[in-house]
């Protein structure tokens, strides 16, 4: 198999060079993390060669099973693309960081110029469907000449639609890239930053003398200034800033819009949100309105209780204020919150990441779904001494392994998800890396990390749990070059589910303990961290209601209409979410989900969870094996190889419905 994966990527090389090259390499992986930037680009450029050649092959005649070959050739750049494309997102240098980014766009474009030979798509329309995973698999791929154009009569509608895709191409690598590299940060005197605790203060690095502190625009840093600074001058003058990060995005974002739109028209849609969805469980932009609409008119008076509670906290403090600002709710939120006996900055202790963190991968992988974990390996070969490997195993076969990057440094991608390592489309193994900003300096997780940690958790045990099949049927999403994923509104309902049991007294019981001491949560702070698992939800999905909105409204327009994409903003945000978007401000600028593959999918997230809470009733808090084992074989096994519909339904025993999420809001369905 590696010889014949060497051939297809073009990698015919001394074995002199092989060798040296594989004894970088990590022993599990079997992939290297440690190229320069010069080894990366020589890679990247093996690999578009590669794939080139398949291209020229099978359009010639000259291949004797087109569909084979072609399975093939997009599987072998799948299998080793990890190795110049994650560089961009984690490396510590500038010049490989680079690299990799140059890399993951070559590749890209090379797949672009594949989907527009007109020789590769007949040759696949015209092989035997085979076997059922076979022929689902050509289908897809054969979707992808067509949306490139390959569909179309029109030759120069053809040529519109390569130039089109070139140009966003590259726009979206600019966008996302800006964003992987910003360090930007608002600098305070020690006295603006009243509330923040002394220990966070003393983290945070000093300027002018030690006169001023630097308030790093990344989560970890960022959210606890929110959350706990008194000053709402402070308050606001820190969401300002994170919400105009990478001023030159917005102009890319506007470019981005019209170019959707223009696209969707050339492939005979109505707009880009059409096109879109057509691949989708919501399958039109009117099922999408309708659950949003649906959604928002049922949650509306919660978010009017809540907003009334925010403000009567905020009067205690400044007597005859009219309003809440943006500004002021994670802050009050805090304080209600602390009011029910939860404050995450004393949980902070009972979560320390060097307990957490393997104890939530063993509690969801061999409690939950019946799978044994092995680690951290003590001899993995990795990009950064933080990063810990863990192997996946079902009995004594290693179903694959997963790279855990949960701290925060500067120059990595700065927000938190879970990108493939490699597919386990042929004889190696799959494996997976979550890349995270979590944890204080200290090395303790608040208590929404440890949310989130079981949240990117879910996603790496889907990637994993399958076996091996063509990567256009694997667990992936629109962040890597290749093609192939999971339904973009059902990618999330894995992770969605999962991240319930951070609300599990039998789940916490694992997690958490002062390191100090090894006492346990008190049991009435676990009971009232249930009880708040929807405090402010009301608020809280307002917020997120108006980003769906203005995912699609952006994505509505047709290709005659310009769309300015910080003027729609605010108007929705204040429709949904009855708050003042701060003047000045561009939070689309920084929004990493526009450039990534969430485009007309960001609703996604909620519909999932409503999926997910269906589908964690059966589980009622319990770390239920006989019932992880039923959703290890019915929705993480079978990746994007089958409908999410058709999967959720099976684990379920009838369709899926907002019942259960509902219910749990106190709202009636």
């Amino acid at each position: 198999m590696r010889a014949r994966l060497a051939l297809l990527l073009g990698l015919a090389r001394p074995m002199s060079a092989l060798s040296a090259r594989a004894s970088l390499a990590c022993p599990h992986l079997k992939l290297n993390f440690e190229a320069s930037a010069s080894e990366i680009a020589a890679k990247s450029a093996a690999l578009v060669a590669g794939l080139d050649a398949a291209v020229a092959r099978i359009a010639s005649g000259a291949s004797g099973d087109a569909g084979a070959d072609w399975i093939g050739a997009t599987d072998a750049v799948a299998a080793a693309s990890a190795e110049v494309c994650l560089p961009a997102l984690v490396a510590t240098d500038d010049a490989a960081r680079d690299a990799g980014a140059a890399a993951k766009r070559a590749l890209i474009d090379a797949f672009q110029r594949a989907h527009g030979d007109a020789g590769v798509y007949a040759a696949l329309r015209a092989q035997a469907p085979g076997d059922a995973r076979r022929a689902e698999a050509l289908r897809r791929h054969v979707a992808l000449f067509e949306a490139n154009g390959l569909g179309l009569e029109d030759a120069a509608a053809r040529s519109d639609v390569a130039a089109v895709r070139a140009e966003l191409g590259q726009l979206c690598a600019a966008f996302e890239q800006a964003i992987n590299v910003d360090a930007s940060y608002v600098t305070f005197a020690e006295a603006e930053l009243e509330g923040l605790s002394p220990a966070a203060i003393a983290a945070l690095p000093t300027r002018d003398g030690g006169a001023t502190r630097d308030v790093s625009l990344k989560a970890p840093t960022l959210t606890p200034v929110l959350q706990n600074c008194a000053s709402p001058a402070t308050r606001k003058r820190a969401m300002a800033a994170g919400q105009s990060k990478c001023p030159e995005n917005v102009a890319r974002l506007n470019r981005i819009v019209e170019l959707r739109a223009r696209l969707a028209r050339l492939l005979g849609a109505e707009n880009h949100a059409a096109a879109a969805l057509s691949s989708k469980m919501a399958a039109t932009p009117a099922t999408v309105h309708g659950f949003l609409d649906r959604v928002a008119s049922k949650l509306r008076p919660l978010r009017d209780r809540d907003l009334a509670r925010l403000l009567e906290k905020k009067r205690l403090e400044h007597p005859g204020a009219a309003r809440v600002d943006a500004w002021d709710v994670a802050y009050y939120s805090r304080q209600i919150k602390a009011d029910l006996g939860i404050d995450e900055e004393s949980l902070k202790p009972f979560f320390p990441m060097d307990r957490v963190v393997p104890a939530a991968i063993r509690a969801l992988g061999e409690d939950v779904l019946g799978f044994s974990v092995d680690g951290p390996l003590a001899d993995a070969r990795l990009w950064h001494e933080d990063v810990d490997l863990y192997a996946i195993r079902d009995g004594a076969r290693v179903l694959g392994h997963v790279a855990l990057d949960l701290k925060s440094r500067p120059g990595k991608f700065g927000h938190q998800m879970v990108v493939p390592l490699r597919p386990a489309a042929g004889e190696s193994p799959n494996a997976c890396a979550v890349l995270g900003n979590m944890g204080d300096a200290a090395g303790f997780m608040r208590f929404r990390e440890v949310e989130t940690l079981l949240h990117e958790l879910g996603h790496v045990f889907h990637a994993l749990a399958g076996d091996a099949k063509p990567a256009i049927l694997s667990w992936a999403w629109p962040m890597v070059p290749w093609p192939g994923g999971v339904e973009m509104d059902f990618l999330e309902v894995p992770s969605m589910l999962c991240q319930q049991w951070v609300y599990a007294a039998p789940m916490l019981a694992k997690l958490a303990a002062r390191a100090a001491d090894g006492s346990e949560i008190p049991a009435d702070v676990v009971a009232a961290l249930a009880e708040s698992r929807h405090l402010l939800a009301g608020v809280g999905n307002a917020r997120y209601l108006s980003m769906c909105a203005y995912d699609m409204a952006m994505h509505s327009s047709s290709a005659e209409e310009a769309v300015d994409v910080v003027e729609l903003y605010g108007p929705l945000v204040k429709r949904y979410s009855n708050l003042e978007e701060i003047d000045g401000t561009h939070f689309a600028s920084s929004w990493y989900h526009m450039a990534i593959g969430y485009d007309c999918a960001y609703y996604g997230y909620l519909w999932s969870e409503i999926y997910a809470v269906d589908a964690y009733a059966r589980f009622g808090d319990a770390l239920d094996a006989a019932e992880g084992r039923r959703l290890r074989d019915l929705v993480l096994a079978p990746g994007a190889a089958e409908p999410g519909a058709t999967m959720i339904a099976n684990f379920l025993g009838r369709p899926p419905n907002e019942d259960a999420y509902f219910k749990r809001l106190g709202v009636e369905a």
